[in-house]
């Protein structure tokens, strides 16, 4: 009789759990089937700080340069003595007459400008035809080097005569010209010497 009791009693709790149950689905599903209200939503904007605001400034790095001084003793200057040869008697001292003659010598690779020269043959320039109609007159100097031969190995014009014709004619008559050489000290030596040479029409010429 016991026993019986028990489960009529279980089952009676069973079933009021089922029931329970039932009417809680019932209670949810109602809600669902009900609108839904929804409240407005505000949406805030809310400016980011700067970059320059957000980062710290960075602290400046300090270099300290570690300089090392090195002192070098600079050595003492060291004097040497020369000996000083004494007179030897195979030394040979020329007199200076002798020694402006060796001068003299050496010198006369460089010509002498001398003011007169001596002719074995004379210039003699020709007038130039041309020259002659167009009445061109004029003075040509020209500079000549007479080597030890007396050749005149060099011919140039120190001033023209302003006409092209007679600087031509002067420089090939005193080019056919023959001269004495430069002597000097009893030996022929290089000269150089300024030669004129005129052309006019009021004196007569070739």
């Amino acid at each position: 009789m016991g026993s019986l009791t028990r489960k009529a009693a279980v089952l009676a709790i069973i079933s009021l759990l089922h029931l329970v149950a039932i009417v809680a689905l019932l209670s949810v599903k109602g809600q669902a089937d009900r609108p839904v209200s929804l409240a407005p939503m505000f949406a805030t904007v809310i400016n980011e700080p700067a970059a320059k605001e957000r980062m710290e400034p960075l602290r400046p790095i300090e270099l300290k340069t570690l300089v090392q001084q090195i002192y070098v003793p600079i050595p003492e200057q060291v004097l040497f003595e020369l000996p000083v040869a004494a007179d030897s008697d195979r030394a040979i001292t020329m007199p200076a007459q002798a020694t402006a003659q060796v001068a003299a010598t050496a010198d006369r690779s460089v010509p002498k400008l001398i003011e007169t020269v001596e002719y074995v043959r004379q210039p003699v320039p020709r007038y130039p035809a041309q020259s002659r109609k167009l009445r061109e007159q004029g003075l040509v100097m020209l500079r000549v080097l007479i080597d030890e031969r007396g050749v005149a190995c060099s011919i140039e014009i120190e001033s023209s005569s302003g006409h092209a014709r007679l600087d031509r004619a002067a420089r090939e008559a005193v080019a056919q010209a023959a001269f004495r050489p430069y002597v000097e000290d009893g030996a022929p030596r290089r000269a150089m010497v300024l030669i004129p040479i005129e052309f006019s029409l009021n004196r007569s010429s070739a």
